[in-house]
């Protein structure tokens, strides 16, 4: 048993030191957050390094929300480790950016000018509306928007909405992506 707890303290340095994601099954929670084992070591994930839909969080009180995530699967991360203290922290919410950076690195490489994606809307601003294309957002320009005068981008969209989205030009220095929508219309001046 020894032998095996040591072992796995071994490989939850290489985890760490690797800055590796790994799936990791929730055995229990306390009111602080999860309880995730790594072998035998017992890790702990904090409720504040939980990922979640805020609206399941809001509906019921914060332990009956740890425990239904008791059993399932979830992509974590160690961000501190320290033997001589038995002390193993996880991270959901620093392995979903780590995944999401990756994710946005493989789409800013395959996007093509011209190119028609799905979005959705993630935010507006008085420049434009920012849409998420499945792990990195653009922004479409106010001039972008419509073929009509638009003053601000909430008279045309709306957090939540699905939309089309041409690609106008993709920064892969910067790692930027300038969309639109009034070039998948027929322009009324022609």
């Amino acid at each position: 048993s020894r032998a095996q707890m040591e072992h796995d303290w071994r490989e939850a340095q290489e985890l760490f030191d690797a800055s590796e994601i790994f799936p990791g099954k929730v055995a229990g929670f306390n009111k602080g957050g999860l309880i995730v084992r790594v072998g035998k070591v017992r890790g702990f994930v904090p409720a504040s390094q939980i990922v979640s839909s805020p609206d399941r969080r809001k509906n019921g009180s914060g332990q009956d929300f740890l425990s239904a995530l008791v059993g399932q699967e979830m992509q974590i991360k160690i961000i501190e480790i320290d033997r001589s203290r038995n002390r193993l922290i996880l991270s959901e919410r620093a392995a979903q950016r780590e995944l999401r950076k990756l994710h946005k690195e493989k789409l800013l490489n395959e996007l093509q000018v011209d190119e028609v994606r799905d979005g959705q809307v993630i935010s507006l601003c008085d420049f434009g509306a920012f849409v998420d294309l499945g792990g990195a957002d653009g922004l479409v320009h106010l001039s972008e928007l419509s073929w009509r005068r638009v003053s601000h981008p909430s008279e045309v969209l709306k957090v939540g909405d699905e939309v089309k989205v041409k690609v106008l030009n993709v920064d892969r220095e910067r790692r930027r992506i300038g969309l639109s929508l009034k070039r998948l219309e027929s322009d009324p001046w022609s």
